[in-house]
């Protein structure tokens, strides 16, 4: 019981410690270069005497430690604090989207890296986002990968005439879907491979420039709000989770 009291005692001081945006940007600056207390100072515009109390405070808590020249440095286990806090920064900055979007299909492991979203664009406008939609399908070269649990009928077209042109197409559907598939013919005319899953956990549209990400909503509706992003790490996120969701996928022969 002791031991618990003494770890829930560390969790706080480190929330606390990083809730300050200097002591935040003092970790992130050392990072990348070892500075002395008065270059600390004047990188973050503080006197010298409030740089020496933030430096103090960070290296009692062994984010930071002071080098034999007397410079500051941050140490291995601040850079694994920044990363494992980026989830939690990026689900508190889009609060109000998570209050009302499920996430809880995500697989546990995807869960704790949506830090990975951070530079991403949360995109609002339901009639704007379809339009941006089919230009990320028309500027892709090698490869859309789509992972929906709704029809995606306005972009068939697109997706059909890309594949035609060499572009490599994988859908994964919910099961629910194949039925009215079927019925109505969608993919006698769609080239591509296709899977079923039982449960679709987001929808998810990627090529090989840029990726896109929504949830439905707690009351079970789609808003198509969207994060969008093009940088690495968010790629690398959406990426996997559908690779790792095909793995587990079915395959289905229209």
């Amino acid at each position: 019981m002791a031991k618990t009291e003494v770890d829930e005692d560390r969790l706080s001081e480190i929330h606390f410690l990083l809730s300050s945006a200097d002591r935040r940007r003092i970790i992130e600056e050392l990072l990348t270069q070892n500075l002395k207390l008065n270059e600390v100072a004047k990188k973050l515009d503080i006197t010298a005497t409030e740089a020496f109390r933030q430096l103090q405070r960070l290296t009692d808590a062994g984010l930071l430690e002071k080098t034999s020249e007397g410079k500051y440095r941050s140490t291995p286990y601040a850079k694994l604090i920044l990363e494992s806090s980026a989830t939690m920064d990026f689900v508190n900055k889009h609060r109000e989207y998570f209050l009302e979007h499920d996430t809880s299909l995500i697989p546990p492991q995807f869960r704790a890296r949506l830090g990975e979203l951070s530079k991403t664009i949360l995109l609002t406008e339901a009639v704007p986002n379809m339009n941006t939609g089919i230009e990320v399908l028309k500027n892709a070269e090698k490869r859309i990968d789509i992972m929906a649990e709704f029809r995606l009928e306005q972009h068939s077209q697109i997706i059909r005439q890309r594949s035609l042109e060499g572009v490599k197409v994988r859908r994964l559907v919910q099961e629910s879907l194949i039925k009215s598939i079927k019925e109505d013919r969608i993919a006698d005319d769609q080239p591509g491979e296709w899977r079923s899953i039982p449960r679709v956990c987001a929808v998810i549209v990627n090529t090989e420039k840029s990726v896109g990400m929504a949830l439905r909503k707690l009351d079970g509706g789609m808003d198509y709000q969207i994060f969008a992003g093009t940088d690495p790490d968010s790629m690398k996120w959406a990426n996997d989770l559908f690779e790792d969701q095909w793995n587990k996928a079915k395959p289905w022969h229209p």
